[in-house]
């Protein structure tokens, strides 16, 4: 459930970074959609969440579009021949942003904190985790129970899905969900709960070549998307994320610019296979195969999207559709799939739709529901605000309900069953993933692509159906900026203003 969060201050200071393009006195203004629920970075399973975290945590390593992994706090590391130990030493000087030592007790404290308290969808990112222990104050050791592939990937995510380092003496005297102190660009200021988060350039930043070129940044909430565009168009705000539809309204501003690149976020349903009719794989094979994800794209993106399996062809990993057996339309093998499964008539199922999330998914859960019944899968749409919406996913409390999966580093994580948000998982499925997660490194994206014909093949955990594109609007005051093909908020660190 979303979590009442407080007004808040936070200290900072320090001495300011020396980095010769860091400008003083400018400000940078964004509008988000859809506030966060929670500043403690293992509390939370919302992407809209993550993208506050992404502003003022850092992980030890990062993972870029390519899938490499590139020091962060860690500036190198070593792996046991065994694979099970990973010893990182840590950055030389590093400091959260009031100043204070980041050290190996911070990270050790981070991660223990995880395993003990972690949302089961954080912790899921590290289940091969056995421990995370300090060396001295500058290494820090982690013990795995179990090779795994996916290891440094999970510990780069750009959403930092368990893996931000929080401050152990600050955590002992501070409640994380409502109290930030990171070692991000960004440090806030203030936080007023679903209207804006104020935060000012971290000036104990490790990194002063990536520093923010701006010294403030105001994120205004703003769930009306009209009144977004409204504000990029009237100078209230410098850059939006766009849906579709308002990328076509500005597309022939003078004064507001567009940048879309192919994303790596999926759309999807969710399939409840815990509850009956959706344990019979031939339902949900019948579901996707009803679904016309061309016209999709066209019809709730407006094409600013393409027809994606679980793992999009913008990754290194994607497979082309036509490799997948389920994910081309197919009405009439759809209705044999329910007749055989015991549904001549058809079948009833309600949609769990996440109201106010974004018009396109509005308008996705109204062409699910139009082309299902194609196939006699009759839908009726609930649909629900985030709080409701978030316990039905979390206590797997729905029929199908759609969704949006982030990229968050790992592969595995597209493909991966959410702990009790469905039904137990098929043993052919465990056992590819353990292939994958325990097998070489090396071969590591030819066995997640195995998984994914097996999981098409069982339609489990749920249905891929589009890759939206990663799209900004953004106004005058931005001479320069480019979205982050997984949507990311990091790049707003690149951003220029005038």
């Amino acid at each position: 459930m979303a979590v009442a969060l407080t007004v808040m201050t936070a200290c900072g200071g320090g001495v300011p970074t020396t980095g010769s393009q860091v400008s003083a006195g400018t400000k940078l203004v964004i509008a988000e959609t859809v506030s966060p629920q929670t500043f403690d970075p293992i509390q939370s399973s919302q992407i809209a969440t993550m993208y506050a975290w992404q502003l003022v945590y850092n992980g030890l390593v990062k993972v870029n579009g390519e899938g490499k992994v590139q020091p962060e706090i860690a500036t190198d590391w070593t792996v046991s021949d065994d694979r099970l130990t990973y010893d990182f030493t840590l950055r030389s000087g590093a400091k959260f942003s009031d100043g204070s030592p980041l050290t190996a007790d911070d990270v050790e404290f981070s991660f223990q904190r995880l395993l003990a308290e972690g949302l089961p969808y954080a912790k899921a990112r590290f289940g091969s985790l056995a421990s995370v222990t300090k060396v001295d104050e500058t290494h820090v050791r982690f013990q795995l129970k179990t090779a795994d592939a996916g290891f440094l990937l999970n510990l780069g995510s750009p959403f930092l899905i368990g893996s931000g380092i929080v401050s152990k003496a600050w955590a002992a005297s501070h409640d994380l969900k409502t109290q930030v102190l990171g070692a991000g660009p960004f440090q806030v200021v203030s936080y007023a709960p679903n209207s804006q988060l104020v935060l000012k350039r971290n000036e104990n930043y490790w990194d002063a070549s990536a520093a923010p070129k701006y010294t403030d940044l105001q994120v205004k909430y703003m769930p009306d998307q009209a009144a977004q565009v409204a504000a990029v168009q009237a100078g209230q705000v410098d850059l939006i994320f766009p849906s579709a539809e308002n990328a076509l309204q500005l597309k022939n501003s003078k004064t507001v610019q567009i940048s879309s690149v192919p994303g790596t976020n999926t759309v999807r349903l969710n399939i409840n296979s815990s509850r009956a009719p959706f344990d019979n794989p031939d339902v949900r094979a019948a579901i996707s195969l009803a679904l016309d994800r061309d016209a999709i794209v066209k019809g709730a993106f407006l094409g600013e999207a393409v027809p994606s399996s679980q793992l999009p062809a913008s990754t290194p990993w994607g497979l082309p559709l036509d490799q997948l057996e389920n994910q081309t339309r197919d009405v009439n093998k759809a209705k044999q799939l329910l007749s055989a499964a015991g549904h001549p008539d058809g079948v009833d199922i309600t949609l769990t739709h996440l109201a106010g999330y974004g018009t396109y998914l509005d308008r996705f859960a109204d062409l699910v529901k139009t082309q299902l019944a194609e196939a006699g899968i009759n839908v009726t749409i609930q649909a629900e605000q985030n709080p409701v919406w978030l316990d039905r996913q979390n206590k797997a409390n729905y029929d199908i309900l759609d969704n949006v999966y982030a990229f968050t580093g790992d592969p595995m994580s597209l493909l991966s069953p959410r702990p009790g948000r469905q039904g137990p998982t098929p043993p052919e499925v465990t056992a590819l993933m353990a292939k994958a997660a325990q097998g070489d490194p090396a071969e590591y994206g030819a066995n997640l692509q195995e998984l994914m014909r097996l999981e098409d093949k069982l339609v489990f955990p749920d249905i891929a159906v589009a890759a939206p594109n990663a799209m900004i609007a953004y106004g005058p005051n931005v001479t320069s900026a480019a979205p982050d093909p997984t949507l990311a908020r990091q790049f707003l660190t690149d951003v220029t203003v005038k």
